[in-house]
């Protein structure tokens, strides 16, 4: 805890020292250089036995018949029933149990067609990162209209006129529950797209930690390690915003303290909790994120998990972020728990190995890829918008051969 209140300490004097000298420099650099943000996070019900307050936040967003939106895995854990159980004998809802491991539109067709055949008006999601993302998409058309595709890239279409949403997140790792952005494929082999909204953050994240003990081991340590890849990302991002900063360098500290714990001992209350605390809090800052995602988007059409992309990834940008970004890359360091002569990547690249992730994209399943291409198209994605640097195509070749493991 010292660490981080030193961390943030020192981040503020930053944050102040860097202030003095723009405004040292003119109003029309103070003008360019601060930034407005907007936090737009939901209503949070948080802890043990959480998803019991469920009853009780569907009656006070008015729903009169929600559409339950899950997974198979989690009807076969048994972990939807149990969230199905706090209903309490009522049937006034309905359940679409069929979302893509991957979120695609044609899932989000489907679950459109069985909410308006059923006449829900509203969204319960139950799951992880797919499973929200779906939901997410799914108010939008139900509410504005399709086809869905037409919002990508276009959050102007989207407005306040969406449908309620309550999202119950199984995972501790996407952050889906608490931020404006659904990532959907076009189609199941295709590389993902999405929508961003702060209209689509959903109106209440119920995050209730024995949720995600029956989660699978592997998934477990990628979506964990997912959370920490955001909060690396959000915290190195574009935009004066301490408390989202703050928020960021916690979440870091927290994983690295207990996700091997948590992957380790799934029945571990302590471990559970502290992970989806810090996997809310990687998503919260709402800055934006960065290189390791634009690498994922590329990388996106062999139906791979995403967490795992992100998180074998990072090491190899945040490499180039200590050669661009030095001083920001020193003061997130002070949030890794570094051995002597250790960076900020070695320690991912050390925890990957203690959690059982792979060391490679390759190693991971990913065939063939042109690498100009896969350059290209990872320089021109818009997650580079928000990252404090924007990588040229010749370093995204070098960043994607280490992140391959097609380094000599």
């Amino acid at each position: 805890m010292t660490l981080f209140l030193e961390t943030s300490i020192n981040l503020i004097k930053h944050n102040k020292n860097a202030q003095n000298d723009r405004l040292a420099r003119g109003k029309e650099v103070m003008t360019t250089t601060f930034e407005s943000f907007v936090l737009q996070h939901p209503r949070v019900r948080f802890g043990f036995g959480a998803v019991q307050s469920l009853p009780e936040e569907i009656r006070l967003l008015d729903m009169r018949r929600p559409l339950f939106v899950t997974d198979q895995g989690l009807v076969n854990s048994g972990t939807f029933d149990r969230v199905l159980q706090t209903m309490k004998g009522k049937k006034s809802f309905a359940v679409f149990d069929t979302t893509p491991e991957n979120p695609t539109v044609e899932g989000v067709d489907r679950a459109l067609e069985m909410y308006r055949n059923e006449g829900c008006d509203g969204v319960v999601a139950v799951g992880g990162g797919s499973v929200i993302d779906t939901a997410k998409a799914l108010i939008v058309v139900a509410s504005l209209g399709g086809p869905l595709p037409k919002y990508f890239g276009h959050p102007e279409l989207i407005t306040s006129a969406v449908a309620p949403l309550i999202a119950i997140p199984t995972t501790a790792g996407t952050g889906s529950e608490a931020n404006t952005g659904a990532g959907i494929h076009p189609t199941a082999t295709s590389r993902g797209s999405g929508i961003n909204s702060n209209f689509i953050v959903p109106r209440v994240a119920i995050c209730d930690p024995e949720l995600t003990y029956t989660l699978p081991r592997h998934l477990t340590a990628g979506t964990g390690m997912d959370a920490l890849t955001h909060a690396i990302e959000q915290f190195l991002a574009k935009g004066d915003n301490a408390h989202g900063d703050a928020i960021a360098l916690d979440s870091i500290r927290r994983v690295f303290q207990w996700v091997e714990r948590a992957v380790e001992e799934p029945q571990n209350g302590e471990a559970r909790w502290h992970m989806m605390l810090a996997a809310m809090q990687a998503m919260m800052p709402l800055k934006g994120l960065g290189p390791a995602h634009a690498l994922a988007g590329t990388f996106s059409d062999q139906n791979l998990h995403h967490g795992m992309m992100v998180t074998i990834s990072i090491p190899a940008v945040l490499r180039m972020h200590e050669r661009r970004i030095p001083e920001r890359m020193k003061l997130m360091a002070a949030a890794f728990p570094l051995k002597a002569g250790q960076s900020p990547a070695d320690a991912v690249v050390e925890m990957n190995a203690h959690v059982g992730l792979k060391s490679s994209i390759r190693a991971l399943g990913f065939k063939g890829g042109e690498l100009d291409e896969m350059a290209k198209d990872a320089h021109a994605s818009f997650f580079n918008e928000r990252a404090p640097y924007h990588p040229s195509v010749d370093e995204y070749r070098t960043i994607i051969t280490e992140a391959l493991g097609d380094t000599p």
